[in-house]
């Protein structure tokens, strides 16, 4: 039996609601690490799609979110899109788990100036009713982007759609507020000269196989100059260096020594969350 063939029958138990938070922390942490195993496994393989490639930490945070909502990790792989590391569903994602569910979404009208979906919630007897225009898409500085030049028409049933989902099944699609095309548009909406806001998950933070060091232990230095390595940071001198760090780069090389070290201490994790969004709101 293959090494693949022997990971795919681990289960993913998701904690349900309702159980004693140390106990549902202790499966979700179980589930976490069942995952990385497998996704390190299945993006060594043809059968990830390639924004996951070499990329288990973000797949594993993909067949987490998929888990949460009754999906194999192969569909998860391919209804989440990798964004910046972040795993954002698809319209079309939101859509299956609503079906999925017993509710009801219908595409009326769609056309590269108009769309029209209307749903309603298992049970309801009265539709709600999204409706996408052109003219809006305009208003919000959407239609200057690639895929709304390239794909009009399915741009705007991916907004109407997210939109119904939010409305008749919100309650199913916690914790996912955006889609891909949504986040996909934000990121592109930059000021000139900006780089687009960096969105951080989990992923980001994701135990590697080393051994995470404790918050006292010490890392390389993060500027070593003509050669000579200076005296090796503390996590302490880690939370300054992530204090004064004046770009997303500079984040993510301090990012990259604490990751390589083994330096998880909720406190540098904490503080470069906290400074990532900072400069994205900048």
């Amino acid at each position: 039996m293959s090494d693949l063939a022997i990971r795919t029958d681990q289960q993913l138990q998701v904690p349900a609601a309702g159980q004693p938070g140390t106990a549902a922390l202790a499966q979700w942490a179980q589930a976490a690490d069942a995952a990385y195993r497998l996704a390190e496994t299945l993006c060594s393989t043809q059968f990830a799609p390639a924004a996951y490639k070499g990329k288990p930490q973000e797949a594993t945070a993909a067949i987490l979110a998929g888990a949460e909502v009754g999906l194999s990790p192969l569909a998860s792989l391919r209804a989440f899109d990798n964004i910046q590391g972040t795993p954002a569903p698809k319209a079309l994602t939101l859509r299956a788990i609503a079906q999925g569910l017993g509710h009801e979404v219908r595409i009326d009208e769609s056309t590269p100036v108009i769309a029209v979906v209307s749903g309603r919630r298992k049970g309801d007897a009265d539709w709600q009713t999204s409706t996408w225009t052109i003219e809006r898409a305009q208003q919000m500085g959407l239609t200057s982007k690639t895929q709304w030049k390239q794909q009009p028409a399915a741009m705007l049933v991916a907004r109407a759609t997210a939109e119904v989902c939010r409305w008749i099944a919100s309650d199913a699609i916690m914790g996912m507020p955006y889609t891909a095309e949504e986040i996909r548009d934000q990121g592109v909406t930059a000021a000139p000269g900006r780089p687009a806001p960096r969105i951080v998950s989990a992923a980001d933070f994701l135990p590697a196989e080393a051994e995470p060091a404790a918050i006292g232990s010490a890392a390389e230095p993060l500027d070593p100059q003509d050669g000579e390595p200076d005296a090796p940071l503390t996590a302490a001198e880690i939370l300054d260096e992530i204090t004064d760090a004046a770009t997303q780069e500079r984040l993510d090389e301090i990012k990259a020594v604490c990751l390589d070290h083994g330096i998880r201490d909720p406190q540098v994790t904490t503080a470069w969350r906290t400074r990532s969004e900072q400069l994205a709101a900048a």
